[in-house]
């Protein structure tokens, strides 16, 4: 695990975050056990020039104490919720790097209106990042490490389930492979295939359907383009934001989706569990959900959030992908929505235009939502259908859960 560890690092630093573009670094931890691994990153950033390492914990396990501890107006930007060093160091344009991971029921015990009120407060430092994470001014990656109650919910109360869960993360990274950069420029040569075919194909609209009773269309703008993990910076340096990436997506035109959408995978916002839910949506907005699970969070994601009532991405992932085909839930976004077609709420992407010098005023003008939020949650299964209408008439682009073209 230690050889795997070095490998994995070596495809952040290198290939990730391109250290040829960025002379510094800052890395959050989820949870105080993570700032191991952590400083591990820091030194071979190190050795390989980059002495600027600035290591930023929000521990989950501290925030919960926090959240049952205080009253709802009490919760106010602290060190526990502050994130300023984001803003910080995406403002001189360093790499920036996300150590994700999933504490199974950590929050349940906690009022959603809590946690709205702890993302409200956190938002406020973080002004700077948001504006400009989803247009690449700055490197980032989001990674997932486990824990030992992640991987006792995933595998049960055995003594290798943290072993089981990490050998996991690696094999879906591809670091279990002799050379892991060369295994995902392989992989990236293969996924633009399918990326160059959709813009080819001038696709207008998407008609979803399956038997878990989806049923939805979805409009594009007639400007935008479909992009993948093969991305650049601000500053032309080659990245690879979330890892492990098997997704292909837009920004589809939040006016105009029409009918009803059922999750395929649990969905984890806020650290709170959201399972067993369906959308629907008239003329762009939702108008309805239901969830056998996590109905008033799901509510208030939906509601209480300026336009996450209408979508900000459409993504297609094949089912048969290297996540899905580990036939494990992982109630965890990176990796869940990387084995599954998804949409998210709220935020759309801006980079998903084909003219560069489109205004953001002119990308709204083509139906680009603008949100704080941006959730993405699941709805890809094995027998999903995709109707496309392109340029060239309809065309089924999914079949079967899997690309079609």
């Amino acid at each position: 695990m230690e050889e795997l560890e070095r490998k994995f690092i070596r495809l952040i630093l290198n290939r990730c975050l391109n250290f040829n573009q960025s002379k510094s670094l800052m890395i959050h931890c989820d949870l105080i056990e993570h700032v191991r691994f952590a400083q591990k990153v820091k030194e071979e950033a190190n050795r390989m020039g980059v002495m600027d390492v600035c290591i930023h914990v929000n521990d989950l396990d501290d925030i919960h104490e926090y959240l049952q501890s205080n009253n709802l107006e009490d919760i106010i930007l602290n060190p526990i919720i502050d994130r300023t060093d984001w803003n910080d160091y995406s403002l001189k344009g360093s790499g920036l790097l996300f150590l994700n991971t999933v504490v199974p029921g950590l929050m349940d015990d906690i009022e959603p209106s809590k946690m709205k009120k702890l993302v409200d407060e956190r938002e406020k430092s973080t002004r700077y990042y948001r504006a400009n994470v989803s247009k690449y001014t700055f490197p980032w990656c989001i990674i997932a490490l486990p824990n030992e109650r992640w991987a006792k919910s995933i595998f049960g109360d055995v003594e290798d389930a943290y072993e089981k869960l990490y050998l996991n993360i690696m094999k879906m990274c591809m670091v279990d492979q002799e050379d892991p950069i060369k295994a995902w420029e392989e992989y990236i040569g293969k996924n633009n295939y399918y990326k160059n075919r959709l813009n080819e194909m001038e696709i207008r609209s998407l008609h979803y359907r399956n038997s878990l009773g989806t049923d939805l269309t979805i409009g594009l703008p007639k400007t935008c383009k479909w992009i993948n993990l093969d991305k650049t910076d601000a500053k032309g340096g080659i990245m690879i934001s979330n890892m492990p990436s098997y997704e292909i997506f837009t920004t589809p035109d939040s006016r105009t989706t029409n009918g009803i959408v059922y999750s395929s995978r649990p969905l984890l916002y806020n650290d709170c569990l959201i399972d067993q839910f369906s959308i629907e949506f008239r003329d762009g907005k939702v108008v309805d959900c239901h969830a056998k699970k996590g109905l008033e969070v799901l509510r208030q994601l939906v509601f209480e959030n300026e336009n996450a009532d209408r979508l900000g991405e459409v993504a297609l992932v094949p089912y048969d992908s290297p996540i899905s085909n580990t036939g494990l839930v992982f109630n965890e976004t990176l990796f869940d929505e990387n084995a599954s077609c998804h949409l998210a709420l709220g935020r759309g992407y801006s980079n998903c235009f084909k003219d560069a010098s489109m205004s953001d005023e002119e990308k709204i003008d083509e139906g680009m939502n603008v949100s704080d939020v941006h959730v993405d949650f699941m709805i890809g299964t094995s027998d999903m259908e995709i109707e496309a209408e392109t340029k060239e008439g309809k065309k089924l682009i999914f079949k079967n859960g899997n690309f079609n073209i």
